[in-house]
This record gives structure tokens, C-alpha cells and sequence, in this order.
């Protein structure tokens, strides 16, 4: 459909994670990242929550003409495979219509920012000044979150905690495998961390909440095991002594 697009950030030819992704198919960065554009794409026209029914690591394979780069995707954590299909990873963050509609409100505000601030500093301070506090403005905006309340901001941007935070079960699945808990174990804890950490106002990237919540969740299970103790009237084993 003409004027459909999809967001694709600037530095993604220099993320070491595409580097990554050229060692293990061994190609070029010109070939994975023009595979990573159909496949993001591709997810963009065809999902609505990122969850491709009936794709194959195969198909993306043959698709792209890039030999093992479904698996390895798999492998740096862009992708998930289930025997329905595959599921591109925060999908949310960066493609769908509320993915574009932030990224649209965040140009049209920092247009109106350079607009006001021109209109401003024609009146009262020199061309020099004025150049000065755009370029602060735009820095200190860009790590603002934009969007909704509990609406993650895309790119790694860190973002205070909201109660309404819901993290992303496929890597809470992955870091929570790898501390040796459940998923299920972190999304039981996940009510009273959302309560401790939103009053504390902390600004954290999505990876460091993530991390936080499988923590908090270790910490609960390591206090459980060890509130249990042993039966009331318990007798120490030992030889049974039987006298004639």
C-alpha cells in the first residue's frame, strides 16, 4: 500500500548484534540488514502483535537468500519459534500503528519545540544563544519517553516504572531460564516489584527492568525456602531401641 513504512533505525548497520548476525550466516551487513528490512516488513503487513502463523526458519531462510539467518536471529534473541509459527520479538516497540503513531507524535513535537523556540529567541536573545538552547532541548527530549502510560519507549531509552508495566514474556522467559527460575515464578512477584519500584520514580532501559524482576523474583523464592521449617513434634531419626 502506497505510504506504508516501517522504522528502521539509523545506526542498525553498526549494532553489534548485526554484527553478530554477519558471523553467524557469514555474510555481509549489506545482506542481513537488507533481510532484517523484509522480515520487519513483512511482519509489519502481515501481524498485528508480531506473531507470523505458519512462517519457518526455513522460509525466512529462503526468503531472504540468506542461508541459517532465521536460526540465528533465534539465537540473539529478535525471534521466538513455537510449532504455530514464529513471533517477532517487541513487535509493539517498533512496528503496528501505535509503534508509528509515537514516533509521528514524537517528530510533530520536536517540530513544534524548534518552532517555539525560534519565535522566542527572535525576541529576546542573539543567533548564538539561540542555537545553543535548541541543541540542549532536542538532547535532553530525546531520552523522554513518548506514548502512553506503560507504553515502552523504543530503542532502549530508559523510562521510569508505571503500574500498569506489562514486561515481554519471551525474554522475561529467557533471562528468568537463565537465573534458574520459572517464567511463571517472575510473573507471580511481578505485582508487588511494579508497586516498590513505580513509587521510587528509577529510570531503567526495558533489558534492566527485565533483569530487575527476575532478581526480585530469586530474592522471593530464596526468603520462601527459607520461612519452611520442620513439623511441630518431630522426632530426630535414629535406632529404634526395643527393650524385652
Amino acid at each position: 500500500m502506497a505510504g506504508e513504512w516501517i522504522k528502521m533505525r539509523t545506526n542498525l548497520w553498526d549494532d553489534p548484534r548485526v554484527s553478530r548476525l554477519c558471523d553467524l550466516v557469514d555474510q555481509s551487513e549489506a545482506m542481513v540488514v537488507g533481510a532484517l528490512y523484509w522480515l520487519w516488513a513483512m511482519a509489519d503487513e502481515h501481524s498485528e502483535d508480531g506473531l507470523l502463523p505458519g512462517l519457518t526458519l526455513r522460509t525466512i531462510d529462503r526468503k531472504t537468500g540468506v542461508q541459517g539467518i532465521g536460526l540465528a536471529l533465534v539465537q540473539i534473541g529478535w525471534l521466538t519459534e513455537a510449532a504455530a509459527g514464529v513471533t517477532v520479538v517487541n513487535f509493539a516497540e517498533h512496528n503496528g500503528v501505535s509503534a508509528k503513531r509515537r514516533c509521528s507524535e514524537a517528530k510533530r513535537k520536536a517540530g513544534s519545540r524548534n518552532v517555539s523556540a525560534c519565535d522566542a529567541d527572535k525576541k529576546q536573545t542573539p543567533c548564538g544563544a539561540r542555537e545553543e538552547k535548541n541543541i540542549n532541548t532536542l538532547s535532553q527530549d530525546a531520552h523522554e519517553p513518548v506514548g502512553p502510560a506503560g507504553e515502552q519507549p523504543a530503542d532502549g531509552a530508559p523510562f521510569a516504572m508505571t503500574l500498569d508495566w506489562e514486561p515481554d514474556h519471551p525474554r522475561l522467559k529467557a533471562v528468568a531460564f537463565r537465573a534458574g527460575l520459572t517464567l511463571q515464578a517472575c510473573l507471580d512477584a511481578l505485582g508487588a516489584f511494579v508497586v516498590h519500584h513505580e513509587a521510587k520514580a528509577l529510570a531503567k532501559t526495558s533489558a534492566e527492568w527485565h533483569a530487575a524482576l527476575v532478581a526480585w523474583a530469586k530474592r522471593d523464592a530464596a526468603r520462601g525456602a527459607a520461612k519452611v521449617t520442620p513439623l511441630r513434634g518431630a522426632r530426630p531419626a535414629g535406632p529404634r531401641v526395643v527393650t524385652v
